[in-house]
Formats: C-alpha cells, structure tokens, sequence
C-alpha cells in the first residue's frame, strides 16, 4: 500500500476541505492534516507538519495569497496547488503564483457541475504535485503584475497581415508547469525570428490574454492572442485561446474551433500539430513542454512523418514529465533538452541564420 499524500488546505471557506473529505472513498491516498485561513497559522502548521502538498486558495478574504506562497517557497519549500477563480484579477494573482513558484492550479468554479469529478480532477493534481521536488527560491519582489489591459496589441506591434506569410511555424505544447518553460524558451528568441510561433498551452479561456501579457514582457517577440482568418508572421507568437482548438486552414490562417475535447483538452496540442504538419511539411517543428498527460505525443509524430523535426523537454527540468516522456517514447523526437537548450537548438539552425540577410 503506498503512502498517503499528507495536504494542508490554506482556504478561508470550508468548501475545499469538505469537498476532499466527502469524497474521501475516491481519494483515499489523500489525508487532508490540516485547514487554516490565517497567513501566520499557515506558515506555522507547515513548517510543523512539513505536509506534502499545500492547497492555497488565492481568493481569501484578509489573506494575501501570493505573500503566504512567497513566504512559503522561500522558508518551508513545498508544492502548492493554487486554488483560483476565473475572473481576469484571479486569472492574474494565479499566473503570478505559478510565476512564484506554485506548481499547478485548480478553477473552483466547476464545483456546481460535478463535485465528484472536481475531486477527482483535484485529486490528481495533488498526486502529481506531491511528486515534485521544491526548492528554496529567493525572496521575491512583489512588482505589479501584467494584466490582460496591458497585453501587445496593434499599438506596440504590427498586425499579422501586416507583413509577409511565414515559411516556417514552429509549434509549442505545454500544460503543468508550462507558462515558466514558455518563458525560458521564447526570451531568447529575436524579434526577426524567421518563423512563427504556435503556442497551446492547456489553460482556461480566461487566463490566455494573461499569459499572452506576461510572454510579452519577457520576448522580443510579437505576442498576440490567436484570431480566427489570423495570417501567420514570422517574429510572432500567437497564443492559442483557451476553450477552442486552433488548426490551420488550407490557406495557411488560424481557424478557432469549438470542436469537442480531445483527450479531455481544449485547446489539444495533437490537433494544432497534425493540422500544421499537414500545411506546412517540413517547415514544421514541434515542441512539447512540461505537463501531465499524453497530449503532443501524436502531433510530433505527425511532424515527423511530415519530414519536420520534433523535440521534447528533458525529464530533469519539467514540472511533471508525463507529455514530454509519452512523445519520447514515441522514438520521434530529434532532440531533448531544457527550454533554454531548446531555444538555442532553434536558433543555431541554418535557416534561422538567414533571417537578417533578406
């Protein structure tokens, strides 16, 4: 019988805790030690009952959520499932937190639709988040966060039809622990990069224009959010909406499709994937990131069949190794490496050296 998973609920509500203790019989790997709603009394149950995994409700009244998780990462490292909100500030404080440190976040709002399946949903993360070693981080400064307002738009950065048609896409999937290994990744790319990035990050369709603003501020790249008949251009990085897929149409634009999920994703990885490597060929590199799950897998064998080339994170950097080991294992990948190493894979390609020459 393996060990249980020993959780601290920082929440100023009862819901989560008695949600998890309702559904113990689903659950019963998970011993929920202790619930408290007071910062101080926080810091102090963790520190003495060393839990594996902390719940933290960012939505506490009178509990500043980020300071508790920077205290947190930097006293008594330990992994931390934010608990959020879908509104746009929510949507902010919970980037932030994963910024932070927080390994993975849940939506409370999906407890009217099916309370078992939320646990269970609840369940796994904290399964996967237990597995993660956390260390001590340096105390952070507390700098305004971006927010959605402050997002690229047409008044800092030309519109996709404003130039020319890209001649290579490269296509970027990720999911747990993924808006911190797109930001390793896409800071070291120059704003001529000579293709466009496809990004799918599994997130809720509230959260994309956040994340789109936060990409922005640490690229040289044009972030946009995805738009349907959106052209593709090379420099930019357009983010995948949450809630739809996104596929390339035959004449090489977004098309936003509100298609069911797919392996209970939306937006899929494998869908933006298939559907580039099928437009673009050879000119198609996939990347899959940190994340739980098998999404990707499929898509890079796609791009491989299609003559383009594929690469996978390496176990040692990811938040959670479960899309990067399923696409090894796939036998397609052509190179492994962290995000930065990845990066500069891109980088050192022939083609990626004549960008400044047209």
């Amino acid at each position: 019988m393996s060990t249980a998973i020993r959780v601290v609920v920082v929440d100023g509500s009862p819901f989560m805790y008695r949600l998890l203790m309702s559904h113990r019989s689903s659950a019963p790997d998970l011993h929920i030690i202790g619930m408290v709603c007071n910062a101080t009394r926080a810091l102090n149950m963790v520190k003495e009952l060393q839990p594996d995994v902390v719940m933290l409700d960012l939505d506490t009244p009178k509990l500043d959520g980020l300071q508790v998780l920077d205290c947190l990462m930097h006293e008594c490292p330990t992994p931390v499932v934010l608990v959020s909100s879908i509104s746009l500030d929510a949507a902010t404080l919970t980037l932030k937190g994963v910024e932070m440190g927080a390994v993975d976040f849940i939506l409370k709002e999906t407890q009217q639709d099916n309370p078992e399946m939320l646990c269970g949903h609840i369940a796994a993360k904290i399964r996967a988040a237990s597995r993660i070693r956390v260390i001590r981080s340096l105390r952070l400064r507390h700098a305004p966060s971006p927010t959605a307002s402050s997002l690229c738009t047409s008044t800092e950065q030309p519109q996709c039809d404003d130039l020319g048609v890209a001649e290579r896409v490269v296509v970027i999937g990720a999911s747990t622990g993924g808006p911190n290994a797109l930001r390793d990744l896409l800071s070291l790319l120059p704003a001529d990069f000579p293709a466009v990035i496809l990004v799918v990050q599994h997130i809720p369709k509230a959260f994309a224009a956040v994340l789109a603003a936060q990409l922005c501020h640490c690229t040289a790249l044009a972030v946009q959010i995805a738009t349907h008949g959106c052209r593709l251009t090379a420099g930019t990085a357009l983010i995948a909406p949450g809630g739809v897929h996104l596929r390339l149409g035959p004449d090489a634009r977004v098309q936003l499709d509100e298609g069911p999920a797919v392996g209970g994703h939306c937006p899929a990885i494998d869908i933006t994937m298939e559907s580039v490597a099928q437009a673009y060929g050879r000119r198609t590199m996939g990347i899959v990131l940190t994340g739980m799950g098998a999404d990707g897998a499929k898509g890079l064998m796609a791009i491989h069949a299609a003559g383009g080339e594929a690469f996978a994170q390496d176990a040692a950097s990811c938040v959670v190794d479960g899309m990067p080991q399923r696409a090894r294992e796939t036998g397609v990948v052509d190179y492994i490496g962290t995000p930065v190493q990845i990066a500069r894979r891109l980088l050192a390609a022939p083609w990626a050296h004549r960008r400044n020459t047209a």
